[in-house]
């Protein structure tokens, strides 16, 4: 075997899956069709608080938080006409510094998150090299560059994958397993004959990276923004603050109904969201032109072959949650992945990563789509009145006024998704013990903590700094917040079926409406697999479950460990 895990793609997402296997151990082989030094995609500006909760378990968070803009680069997001036009709405949101400093006000709209790691907004130039560094440090990963999939077959014990080297000729290598984290042209997923489903296009955009030692400026005396959203009678577009500095990302969206890019001026669109003259000086760095989509995949698993990322699902980039809920995919394979690589899990367990990433990354791409349209709608379709743009002309004042209120109360939940980072839950899930209790809805702005299974479990301070999710062993935790409760018949059974199992007692936490049972289970991505009052009257077949045995089975008959030929 040249590896037990073969990854399709060296983005976010591919190295946050190596990075996960191979701290448990896993041998990683990394295949990237790209160059090791091609500069990353700027597109993706967010880093999502359960990213970053992820990331902290790697040891690099603080890394990631600590890149991109500056310290006192305020993460605001207005509406305007322009960017040197009137505004519509802002949407107050911290710095770096006001956040660390935990003075800023409490009305800015993620203040109050239960999580040990706030979101960032920092471009995806910078948080490749921080993955990557990370990856490459990582025993047990290689990396080859250069490297395009071709294909696969598979067997009962392996996948053959064809490559093609950089030198030209072609090869086959072999592992235990595939996962395709190759983009949205995915080789390995059209090699599974999966199809991707829902809307192909929902806009067309030109998106342009530039350099504008001036564009700062147009801020005038105002808070700058990290995210400007622009929308006057010539054109419709967003601009986001890439360094707080010189670099601008700019995305314009082509008329309703356009085709060919020819109907939006590459240079004349970017003044007319910038509200400048030809007179203003800039430099193009990058340039893209694409299609806004929500498309989800039919399936995401071929056997011992997976996909993850934009292989698997793309939608359109409100929320910011594309990138994000692609390394969640990732990573929860990984897991699965190495539980079975282990010997203790029943290879079944790896029917939970369809089961429980799928309908996830369908009601997510559905919220982002509908973020879309309502935007669209307040900012009203066909033609923008040019009055919009006028300071004085009482029409547009009013048409702002009324324009802004709707944005604002429909894009705060967009910039601040509290849903999307702790709401989700995993609802019939094979290795999550359910008791009957429904998890409590959720939208994209608002989310209620949870204990029910499959939900992520609420984050609390065991003191300042330290966090409960520091102290989550690797597979998975049993909570107990009444040390008279016995537990040792569920660690004996985990310790039969060589179920890594870690005992953490916490004081009880009566003060918390979300803690009510004196037991937990929690897996290592915190999300609930089993609560009690005391332990259940057959703890071995919990632990069955949990090692996605079918029932009856044997629970210390474990499955051979992996290869290491």
């Amino acid at each position: 075997m040249d590896a037990d895990l073969i990854i399709a793609g060296a983005g976010p997402v591919g190295m946050c899956a190596a990075i996960e296997a191979a701290r448990r151990g896993v041998r990683v082989l990394v295949l990237e069709a790209g160059a090791a030094d091609r500069p990353a995609d700027a597109k993706c500006n967010t880093v999502a608080s359960r990213t970053l909760e992820t990331l902290r378990r790697f040891g690099i968070a603080e890394d990631v938080r600590d890149a991109g803009l500056p310290d006192d680069f305020p993460t605001d997001v207005i509406y305007a006409s322009s960017l040197t036009g009137p505004e519509f709405t802002r949407i107050g949101l911290p710095s770096r510094a006001e956040r660390r400093a935990r003075r800023f006000p409490s009305d800015f709209p993620d203040a109050a998150w239960r999580t040990p790691e706030p979101l960032v907004r920092v471009s995806q130039i910078y948080l490749n090299p921080i993955l990557a560094r990370r990856m490459q440090a990582t025993p047990g990963i290689t990396v080859q560059y250069d490297t395009p999939v071709l294909g696969y077959t598979q067997d009962a014990d392996a996948v053959s994958v064809r490559v093609r080297s950089a030198n030209g000729a072609e090869r086959t290598l072999r592992a235990r397993y595939l996962l395709g984290a190759d983009g949205g042209r995915s080789v390995v997923r059209q090699a599974m004959g999966v199809r991707l489903q829902g809307d192909a296009e929902l806009a067309r955009m030109r998106s342009t990276l530039i350099r504008a030692p001036g564009l700062q400026a147009l801020f005038g005396a105002r808070r700058p923004a990290w995210m400007s959203w622009v929308a006057n009678h010539k054109v419709r577009g967003v601009v986001v603050a890439i360094d707080g500095g010189d670099t601008w990302l700019l995305h314009r969206q082509l008329p309703e109904g356009a085709r060919s890019v020819d109907a939006l001026d590459l240079h004349g669109s970017i003044r007319d969201v910038l509200g400048v003259d030809a007179d203003f000086a800039y430099e193009v760095l990058h340039h893209e032109d694409w299609i806004g989509r929500r498309l989800v995949a039919s399936r995401f698993r071929d056997g011992r072959v997976f996909i993850a990322g934009d292989a698997a699902h793309l939608w359109v980039p409100f929320a910011g949650y594309g990138m994000n809920a692609g390394i969640a995919d990732g990573v929860s394979i990984a897991w699965l992945i190495a539980n079975v690589l282990e010997g203790w899990a029943d290879p079944a367990m790896l029917d939970a990563y369809e089961a429980e990433r799928q309908p996830i990354t369908e009601q997510v791409s559905r919220l982002a789509m509908q973020s879309m349209v309502d935007t669209v709608d307040a900012l009203g379709k066909g033609p923008v009145p040019a009055a919009l743009a006028s300071r004085y002309n009482p029409a547009g004042i009013a048409m702002r006024k009324l324009m802004g209120s709707k944005l604002h109360k429909l894009n705060v939940p967009q910039f601040a998704p509290e849903g999307l980072n702790f709401g989700y839950y995993y609802e019939g899930s094979p290795v999550i013990a359910y008791d009957g209790e429904p998890a409590p809805g959720y939208s994209m702005g608002h989310a209620v903590p949870s204990t029910v299974p499959g939900c992520r479990m609420p984050h609390f301070w065991l003191s300042p700094d330290d966090s409960v999710y520091d102290h989550l062993g690797p597979v998975y935790t049993l909570l107990r917040f009444d040390p008279n409760v016995a537990v040792d018949a569920l660690l004996a059974a985990a310790e039969r079926a060589g179920m890594p199992l870690k005992l953490l007692d916490l004081p009880a936490r009566a003060d918390d409406p979300a803690f009510r049972h004196a037991l937990l289970v929690v897996r290592q991505d915190q999300h609930v697999a089993w609560r009690g009052q005391r332990l259940p009257a057959d703890p071995a077949a919990l632990v069955n479950q949990l090692c996605g045995r079918t029932p009856g089975a044997v629970a210390d008959a474990r499955t051979p460990p992996r290869d290491t030929a």
